[in-house]
Order: structure tokens, then C-alpha cells, then sequence
């Protein structure tokens, strides 16, 4: 089968590392490593951060026209209709984009990928501020879902909710789970990651800009916990502020490290290498790519069975997932039995290591959407020629 040729549609820059926690970087690093050009137009603009500002304008009472992000988005769709036209292109591969689509004509077969549906988001994030957005954004989803060939979900929780609440074709629906946002030649050996069983002091970390919604409280009474117990423990929180009550000589925070600053990313990196536990007691999340990156430092996460965690963990097999009831005291408990035992510890680690290996890598990721592609491009019957629009 020859080359083919992929349009990379997306209104997120293809080049920063944190947007959307690296999603969008890697999935455009994983196609670029298989048998196909990929034709792009990158838009430096970052869209989650503005989102933000929007929020917290909103908070005070400061108007601000969402509208304005459209406009941007119905720009770059225009660049992008401009630059596929003027050479090959045999699908269309959409990340997170049912706005831009909304702009595209296009007669191309479309991949569509996302982690959770509009209806998700805003009952994870509350990102939208009025009902109309939100009806606006469920239209734009309902006819994205329409229009796509495959639809590609990193988790069955957010494929059910197409189909459920935006009655997507189940025959076309793709579940294939996210990799870790690591450059594969950052990953340590096993041997490198095992040097931490040897360690007495059982090291928990946290990640998370949102203190409430990831659970901060819920981690910080497990290290009380954990001590309480005679368990030698410590706490390291990241990218949070976190309330003035929950201080403790064994927490330590760090603010939010930004990997793309590669001094920011070796710092990261070398935590990663020290850490036991991730401990995420999270109440709303859609697929958490740090736990594809605790996975390939050998780091069992503890976290909670909610959104679309439970296609990423495995109860034992690379961490635990917990109720939403469970208290401080039971996520201690887990803790300090599988840590307990040096050889429980260690081989919770190396089979955490092991579904980074064999599901939870870019590597994997992109292989399975690459055949996605050459399957939905025969299916439409393209045969790798260029459409005429």
C-alpha cells in the first residue's frame, strides 16, 4: 500500500507539549512515525489558556464574547480548506475539533477523535457559561459525530455517551486508550525504576491544578493517615494552590511544571523516577494522561472509578480505583499493605510498567489508528487518490 496522505485537523497547536495535557502534541508525533504525510497547519494560539481567561473574566462580572474564539476557529478552518486543497489528501484526521468542523466543507472521510462528549465536558469542567453555548456546542458535536467515518474514544465512558446522548453508529466507534505524554527515549530502564523498591520512605505524589475536583483534601489526609499508622511517608503536590488548613512537614508543593521548558521537564522527570504512589482521588475526569506517564515509571496509580479511568487502570494490575465514598483511611490502607511487602511493591510496579508497555504508549496508540485510517480509506474507496473538491 503506498503512502498515504492525512490531514491533521485541529485548531490546538500541534507543537505544545501542554495542551490539552499533551494530547494533541503526541498525537501528531505518533502519526508522523508511521507510513504517512501529514499535512497540517499549525495555529500557535493556545486555546485552553484563553478558555481560562474567559472563566475568570466571566467571574468578575467582566463580559467577554465567546464568539471571538469561533471567529479564530472559522479562520484557521478557512487556512486549512486552502492548504488541503492544494495537494493530496486522503482522510481527514480531526482531534477535539467539532467547532473547526463546523467550518469545513470538506467531501474527505473524516477520523474523529476526542476523550468525553460536549455533555461530559461540561458536567466535568463546566467550561460553558451559558445554555446557549452549551446547545451551541452539543449541535456541533451531534453533526461532527455525524459526519465522521470512525470516531476514535480513549475510553468506552466517553463511546457510550456518543451514543447515548448524540446517537453515534456503534459499528463506526474505535475505543483506543491514550499514551503517556513521554518521549519514548525518556522513559528509564526497568532496572533504573526498580531502584525505588529499595527505598524505606514511601512517597506519594499528586498532580493537579484543581485542588477540589482532583481531590487534594482526600490525598493530604492519606499522608496523615499513612503516619498514623507508624508508616514512613511523605507528600508531594504539584501544580496546585492548596488551601491554607492542609499543612503538614511531610507535604511539600511544587508549582505547575511546564515540559515545554526542558529544564521544567527533567525536573518532572527525575519526581517521577523518585515516586512510589500516584495518589489521585479524583471525583470528574475524562482519560488522565498522567497516569499513561506514572505507568511508564513503574508508578502504580490510586485513584477513583470514575469517567473514563477504568479503560486506562487495572485493579491490581498497574494501581486501584476506589468509589467516589472511600474515605482517606481505606486509600491509606491499600497503600501501606502493597508497600509494606517489598515484593507486593515490586511487582505492582513491574506490572505497571507492563500496560505502559503494551496498551498505554504512543507507540501502540498510533499503530491501531494508522490502521484505522488505511481501513476507512478502502472503506470509502478513496484508493489513495486525491479528492477534487
Amino acid at each position: 500500500m503506498q503512502q498515504i496522505h492525512v490531514g491533521f485537523f485541529s485548531a490546538k497547536d500541534y507543537l505544545d507539549k501542554t495542551e490539552l495535557s499533551g494530547v494533541i502534541y503526541n498525537t501528531h508525533q505518533a502519526l508522523k512515525s508511521r507510513d504517512m504525510e501529514i499535512i497540517g497547519v499549525r495555529n500557535p494560539i493556545n486555546h485552553s489558556g484563553y478558555f481560562k481567561k474567559i472563566k475568570r473574566n466571566i467571574d468578575k462580572f467582566i463580559p467577554v464574547k465567546s464568539t471571538s474564539i469561533r471567529d479564530s476557529k472559522a479562520r484557521f478552518a478557512g487556512n486549512f480548506q486552502k492548504r488541503i486543497k492544494a495537494g493530496p489528501c486522503d482522510l481527514l484526521f480531526c482531534p477535539f475539533s467539532s467547532t473547526e468542523l463546523s467550518f469545513l466543507a470538506t467531501s474527505l472521510p473524516i477520523v474523529y477523535l476526542s476523550d468525553a462528549t460536549v455533555k461530559q465536558i461540561n458536567e466535568t469542567y463546566k467550561i460553558y457559561s451559558t445554555p446557549e453555548e452549551f446547545i451551541l456546542a452539543s449541535q456541533e458535536e451531534t453533526a461532527a459525530i455525524s459526519r465522521a467515518n470512525k470516531l476514535v474514544y480513549s475510553s468506552e465512558w466517553a463511546a457510550n455517551s456518543a451514543v447515548s446522548d448524540y446517537g453515534a453508529n456503534p459499528n463506526k466507534i474505535e475505543i483506543v486508550p491514550f499514551g503517556a505524554n513521554v518521549e519514548k527515549e525518556k522513559v528509564p530502564e526497568v532496572n533504573q525504576i526498580l531502584n525505588k523498591c529499595l527505598n524505606s520512605r514511601c512517597r506519594l505524589l499528586f498532580i493537579g491544578t484543581n485542588w477540589t475536583r482532583k481531590g487534594g483534601n482526600i490525598a493530604f489526609e492519606t499522608l496523615v493517615s499513612l503516619i498514623n499508622q507508624g508508616i514512613d511517608a511523605e507528600l508531594l503536590m504539584i501544580g496546585c494552590i492548596v488551601p491554607p488548613e492542609f499543612k503538614h512537614e511531610r507535604v511539600k508543593v511544587m508549582p505547575f511544571l511546564n515540559k515545554n521548558i526542558p529544564q521544567q521537564q527533567e525536573q518532572y522527570f527525575k519526581l517521577l523516577l523518585e515516586s512510589h504512589f500516584l495518589i489521585s482521588p479524583t471525583r470528574a475526569d475524562c482519560s488522565p494522561m498522567v497516569f499513561a506517564e506514572a505507568n511508564a515509571y513503574g508508578i502504580p496509580v490510586i485513584t477513583t472509578d470514575v469517567g473514563g479511568i477504568p479503560t486506562i487502570i487495572r485493579n491490581g494490575r498497574n494501581g486501584y480505583m476506589f468509589p467516589l465514598s472511600a474515605s482517606s483511611d481505606e486509600y491509606a490502607n491499600l497503600i501501606a499493605t502493597n508497600f509494606s511487602d517489598k515484593d507486593t511493591y515490586e511487582q505492582l510496579v513491574r506490572f505497571s510498567r507492563e500496560e505502559y508497555e503494551t496498551r498505554l504508549n504512543w507507540d501502540t496508540w498510533g499503530q491501531r489508528i494508522y490502521d484505522i485510517m488505511k481501513d476507512t480509506i478502502n472503506y470509502s474507496g478513496s484508493h489513495l487518490s486525491a479528492v477534487q473538491f
